[in-house]
């Protein structure tokens, strides 16, 4: 039974619950904003050395900003503070969780766990027989057993197999005892295969006071269960609500590659003993034998991973709680390690190259097949240098994890700092802190407001891809490598670049088509519709095989039954050739020859995905020829599009959009209260929306496929002559930061405030008012404001009203009415970031770096040392303009 404590907790934010659609009051406003619409942050407590009134205070100061939940990271601490420290579980941490939930919950915000502390799960409670292990393959001649003690001396005998240069084979592995070889090498040349398992191979990466040990091992239930017993014990007693979620790191668990029982476990799930095929698990033999039984191991691998991953959820649906997890890194199929839990998570690490996309999308593939309503992301890691990443910088990556399907961003993140903490407080050693003493805190609730406002409407009705394309981890299997085959998000290009798969991914996005990547498991909840192929609720047009050599026959077989029921199944280049696997080979063979035979006149094959989609009726979203790139869901009365130009040109003119509207929406997620009625042409193939978007901008259009809505009309800029230059006189105060207030000046010509000539505004981290006076001629009545460059946002006010905050390219605000014929008063408040305060403490030698573990370092993983940085720009640098525009007619 749910306790009363968490439905509260749920019923507060929104439920997470497939096909949830959010209803709005107006069909020009935006959904309700909710906890979950908000952005969530990673929450480090360093050292756990938390205390109520600062939770309190910086919980209030999280929900005032605009943050709709957090996730506790225990880690390591401060130095000078371990007085403070709470061991992890111990009955003071737990006491601290119950009061942080319970303000929480008063403050209308989420909190989640990690199962652990620092990454991955892990603790001093887990045993060396339940800790993560790898194999050693060892090959020897057997005339040579001293060769046995080194992998003797790092870990436990698994398996002893000589084999004659005739072929025979004998198990060795009963006469190894105590450290020897009880065995008589016979005439011949025999050589020895031994496999060994080296456990306790990793300790808990950034552990808590308390979380400190072995790391445990992925794939094993029966550890898992051990180790969750600890949670049992420390949650027997606790009174508070329950996390809403729990939280999986990224497979970090290093080198990992056996288990107990991995040679029973193999039997099972692959029909035959392992052992009997040591040489092809050691490289060696026949080439397709050696790339079977390698695909045979990591097939095993993959599924005893899942098989940990669904015991971890059922353990916290147990326990009244949901699961988070980030699958990425594992060597198994992502799709189904997403799907195990119920927010599939994803992450961007630096890069926002658009070759990451089809990586990024493995998670909200999972939670599209599934029916999950969030499909979230650890954000913004390593985004830029500490100090030196902005809100303009961000967005981007923001837009990025929006068009692969995320509707539910994390930061990554915001330490736990007392108040008492001098400045700039406790920091976590990965770039980028978004709290209060990170830099980027005073506009944080715009961009927050813009994340909300974007993922109201993306975690509203259901998603509405084009296309399922097959991921086809068999035929990756079977490359014959290194033993395992870890997926992570940012090596892909070493792993999958130069797969179909991959290829195809990329063409689909160029070319304007929406994907869920498939798994083999998935296909089987497949069904052929009048719309082309079902899975749940989730509907695609067509399903794309990429070129693959190997591929399950029981997958052929769904792909030919749905055919045959109508499906469009499009294969490139060929239909596979072979199966995967050693066991029962050519039964499966010809399993496999067969359904192709018969069924070859209803599987379509080609060389060009997108010709062959187009061939089947499924048209393209031409948008992205303009430069845009899009995601598309479905609301009750037609579509939702999320639109960005990612081009380098202005979009100014009619965008094509695939789907029927009779009517149409614009929301400008920047700006709340800028939504209106769209211009739009309709005929057979869809309809046209005239858009008008600067490169970096976006926004969201909403369709109705056979109402006509009314409301006013969105604003169009026309232009209504020159744009004007503010030339005159800015006096510039500074209001707030530090270490010092710099005294105030007046310029008619805009420079960063660092070259003022006060020493104080050199080092000056915070925010100072530029205000001037401007007339207005008579005649035209909207204003766009352009602030030309600003370092970093700005909160503009004229004639004492406010007007908006620019906190990203191309720094305009829409003044519309704000400004009249005759004398103005413009005022514009404008942040900088914490570079240069931060960088005049390492040329002082001010001792902030004072953190256990990995203390702090940069983004290359060496010490940080900002003392050599040279100043950052900072201020209102202009040129400032006002540019003259008018309602473009109907």
């Amino acid at each position: 039974m749910i306790p009363k404590s968490f439905l509260c907790l749920l019923l507060g934010s929104f439920a997470i619950l497939p096909g949830h659609t959010a209803e709005v009051s107006n069909d020009l406003d935006w959904p309700a904003q909710t906890r979950e619409t908000r952005p969530w942050t990673r929450w480090w407590w360093l050292g756990s050395a938390v205390d109520r009134p600062n939770l309190t205070r910086q919980l209030a100061l999280f929900r005032e900003a605009g943050i709709g939940g957090v996730e506790i990271c225990p880690l390591y601490g401060a130095k000078g503070y371990e007085n403070r420290y709470l061991d992890f579980l111990s009955p003071g941490w737990m006491e601290m969780l119950d009061h942080t939930t319970a303000e929480a919950n008063r403050l209308d915000l989420g909190v989640d766990l990690t199962t652990g502390t620092g990454w991955p799960f892990g603790g001093p409670w887990v045993r060396k027989e339940d800790s993560s292990a790898k194999v050693i393959l060892k090959k020897m001649d057997a005339s040579a057993l001293d060769g046995l003690k080194e992998p003797a001396k790092k870990g436990t005998l698994q398996c002893l197999i000589a084999v004659s240069e005739k072929g025979e084979s004998l198990d060795l592995t009963a006469k190894w005892k105590d450290g020897r070889l009880d065995w008589t090498v016979p005439q011949g040349t025999w050589t020895l295969y031994s496999v060994w398992q080296q456990s306790g191979i990793q300790q808990v990466k950034r552990p808590a006071p308390g979380g400190e040990g072995n790391v445990l091992d992925p794939f094993s239930m029966k550890a898992l269960d051990r180790y969750l017993g600890k949670f049992d014990e420390a949650f027997s007693n606790y009174k508070g609500a329950p996390p809403r979620s729990h939280f999986h790191d990224s497979f970090e668990y290093f080198g990992a590659t056996w288990t107990n029982d991995l040679f029973a476990e193999f039997q099972a799930r692959r029909g035959y003993d392992l052992r009997s095929k040591l040489p092809a698990l050691f490289g060696e033999g026949d080439p397709d034998t050696m790339a079977r039984v390698k695909g045979d191991y990591r097939s095993t691998i993959a599924e005893l991973h899942l098989a940990y991953i669904q015991r971890w959820t059922a353990w916290a649906h147990a326990h009244d709680s949901l699961t988070r997890d980030q699958a990425h890194g594992s060597p198994g199929n992502l799709v189904d390690l997403y799907a195990a839990a119920d927010i599939p998570e994803t992450e961007i690490f630096g890069s926002l190259d658009e070759k990451l996309w089809p990586m990024l999308q493995f998670a909200s593939s999972a939670a599209h097949l599934k029916g999950s309503r969030l499909s979230s992301s650890e954000s913004f890691t390593w985004l830029g240098e500490h100090f030196q990443t902005t809100l303009a910088e961000a967005k981007p990556a923001a837009d990025i994890l929006f068009l692969s399907g995320v509707n539910h961003v994390f930061f990554h993140g915001i330490p736990y700092s007392p108040a008492e903490a001098p400045w700039p407080g406790w920091q976590f050693y990965a770039a980028v802190n978004f709290g209060p003493q990170g830099g980027l805190w005073r506009d944080l609730p715009a961009f927050n407001g813009y994340l909300t406002r974007c993922q109201s409407i993306l975690q509203s009705g259901a998603p509405d891809n084009d296309v399922l394309l097959y991921f086809p981890m068999d035929d990756l299997f079977h490359q014959a490598d290194d033993l395992l085959i870890p997926f992570t998000v940012h090596n892909a290009e070493a792993v999958m670049a130069k797969h179909s798969f991959y290829q195809t991914a990329h063409a689909l996005t160029e070319h304007g088509y929406t994907y869920d990547h498939v798994s083999d498991a998935f296909l089987k909840q497949a069904s052929a519709s009048s719309n082309g192929v079902s899975i749940g609720k989730t509907n695609y047009r067509a399903i794309i095989v990429p070129r693959c050599r190997v591929i399950p026959h029981a997958t052929m077989e769904k792909f030919a039954a749905l055919a045959r029921d109508g499906a469009k199944v499009l294969f490139l280049d060929a239909t596979p050739e072979d199966v995967p696997g050693l066991n029962d080979l050519e039964k499966r063979r010809a399993a496999l020859r067969t359904v192709v035979r018969e069924n070859k006149d209803r599987l379509s094959i080609g060389s060009d995905a997108v010709a062959m989609l187009e061939k089947a009726g499924v048209p393209r979203e031409t948008a992205t020829d303009q430069g845009l790139r899009f995601i598309r869901r479905t609301h009750v009365r037609g579509r939702h599009y999320f639109f960005v130009n990612r081009g380098k040109e202005a979009v100014n003119g009619w965008v094509p959009i695939t789907v029927p509207a009779k009517s149409a929406v614009i929301l400008d997620p920047m700006q709340a209260d800028r939504t209106g009625l769209a211009r739009i042409q309709t005929d057979n193939q869809g309809a046209k929306i005239f858009l008008q978007l600067e490169p970096g901008e976006s926004c969201i259009v909403r369709t109705f496929t056979t109402d006509t809505v009314a409301g006013r009309a969105w604003d169009y800029d026309e232009p209504a002559g020159g744009a004007k230059t503010v030339d005159g006189t800015w006096q510039v105060r500074f209001i707030d930061g530090g270490p010092e207030l710099p005294g105030p000046f007046q310029t008619k010509q805009l420079l960063s405030w660092t070259v003022s000539g006060d020493v104080e505004a050199r080092r000056f981290a915070g925010t100072a008012l530029y205000s001037t006076e401007v007339q207005i001629p008579e005649g035209a009545n909207e204003w766009i404001l352009d602030l030309g460059r600003v370092c970093e946002s700005a909160r503009v006010r004229v004639n004492g009203k406010d007007a908006g905050v620019a906190w990203s390219a191309p720094f305009r605000v829409h003044l519309g009415t704000l400004l009249h014929p005759g004398n103005n008063t413009l005022e514009v408040e404008v942040a900088n970031l914490a570079a240069n305060r931060i960088a005049d403490l390492d040329r002082r030698k001010v001792d902030w770096k004072y953190f256990h573990e990995i203390n702090f370092v940069g983004k290359d993983y060496k010490p940080f040392d900002a003392s050599k940085w040279p100043e950052r720009d900072s201020g209102l640098l202009g040129p400032v303009k006002l540019v003259p525009v008018k309602k473009r007619e109907p």
